[in-house]
């Protein structure tokens, strides 16, 4: 069933590819760039695209000014400033190429609401929404700078969380700062770090957010576009999982049908179908390790308990999490314990080796090069360097991003 299921999907992907091609329009972009004399170069790929995995079109910017043609599909697109992005701080400016010619009028971060696109009903309906559908309001505005002023004179954390935070500046022992850590996440998840009159004001902005996320969707679902179906994919891969059921809803009733070619589409029904999670079972896949050799997970991990190690080269906290997994993994390895790395690369894999011979990883890594087969959006995680899954030996999922000392705690109880 497997098998059949795998080439039912590869037939499916050729056909989306093969529509998408006969959909591919030639797009003119040209705009004007609002005092920012420093920004030398735009940059443009898809909405939704990690660029540092798949590299962007650049598009020079010349005395304010700058002009691209490109082969487009019917999806959103993003422009970056080079010089935002390099230091990882970016608005992206997201268009449709619905029109032959879409002109701009961009300005800097501080100013981004000033920022001007014309051209095509789908550039239309996308600031109509952005518009009306926004946070960006005087009470808004105005709960965030409350909040703003509580940090600075100390009042916005509870006595518990500003204790926490301070033995987090101090500590020096790793594993004990990986469990104070761990504290400070599931006291943020649970809303359990804020002051009373913090937490006061949170649940107002909450309310407000919820009121118009929901009004939002229910725009989209009554007047289905492009548009619409842009800001379901971006939400699905940005926003809390609370709402993922009525994402899925909107997409199965909606727009899965009025669009059954679109790239969304795939992605979508990917995401929704492979949702990983702690109790469901683990995507499996296809990779080659560095000597070409493909391997399927399900049969490097079959019967055992077993790691899966989604990291990069370029990850520093990937790699950090990678090696204090070594002593844990040579302590349980005798006993049925496994790990299966996975190296989300660009170009090509020297990087990785390198970054395997000095960190000194024992188990087996596989390649994911230039998101081939799309590992990383099969594991919700595709905006994201990396992340580690523990499957036990039926392949259900046990933990997501598990410490070290959680992971040898789990291990010690399963495999005693």
């Amino acid at each position: 069933m497997k098998k059949h299921f795998t080439a039912l999907s590869l037939l499916l992907t050729a056909g989306i590819l093969a529509a998408n091609a006969r959909q591919l329009r030639t797009t003119v972009i040209e705009g004007t760039v609002v005092d920012r004399p420093y920004s030398r170069t735009i940059l443009l790929a898809p909405a939704g695209q990690d660029m540092r995995v798949n590299p962007p079109q650049e598009i020079p910017i010349r005395n304010g000014h700058f002009r691209h043609t490109f082969e487009a599909s019917p999806q959103a697109y993003e422009l970056a400033f080079a010089d935002e992005w390099q230091n990882g701080s970016w608005q992206p400016v997201v268009f449709f190429p619905d029109t032959d010619t879409v002109r701009m009028t961009l300005y800097p971060m501080d100013s981004a609401s000033m920022n001007r696109i014309t051209g095509g009903a789908d550039n239309r309906e996308l600031r109509y929404m952005d518009s009306v559908f926004t946070c960006e309001t005087p009470v808004f505005t105005a709960w965030v700078s409350l909040q703003k002023a509580r940090s600075q004179n100390g009042t916005y954390y509870n006595a518990e969380a500003r204790t926490l935070l301070e033995r987090l500046d101090h500590e020096q022992n790793r594993a004990i700062r990986d469990s104070l850590w761990k504290i400070w996440y599931d006291m943020r998840e649970t809303h359990t770090h804020l002051s009373p009159e913090a937490a006061a004001t949170d649940r107002q902005m909450q309310a407000y957010y919820d009121s118009v996320r929901n009004a939002r969707y229910e725009h989209i679902r009554r007047h289905p576009s492009l548009a619409g179906y842009y800001w379901l994919y971006n939400d699905q891969l940005f926003s809390a999982p609370e709402s993922n059921a009525l994402r899925e809803e909107i997409y199965r009733t909606v727009y899965a049908a009025r669009y059954p070619e679109h790239p969304y589409t795939a992605r979508l029904d990917t995401m929704f179908y492979r949702r990983i999670a702690v109790g469901k079972p683990f995507a499996d896949f296809s990779a080659p390790d560095l000597e070409g050799r493909t391997h399927r997970l399900s049969e490097l991990v079959a019967g055992k308990m077993a790691l899966i190690d989604l990291w990069a080269s370029w990850c520093g906290p990937c790699r950090r999490n990678g090696m204090a997994v070594i002593p844990v993994y040579n302590e349980f390895k005798a006993k049925g314990f496994t790990v299966v790395g996975v190296a989300r690369e660009t170009g090509n894999s020297e990087a990785m080796r390198k970054a395997i011979a000095r960190d000194g990883y024992p188990w087996l890594n596989l390649l994911e090069l230039n998101d081939r087969a799309g590992i990383w959006q099969l594991y919700g995680v595709s905006r994201g360097a990396g992340c580690q899954v523990l499957i036990d030996t039926d392949g259900t999922v046990l933990a997501i991003d598990p410490t070290a000392a959680e992971l040898r705690q789990i291990l010690a109880r399963k495999l005693r």
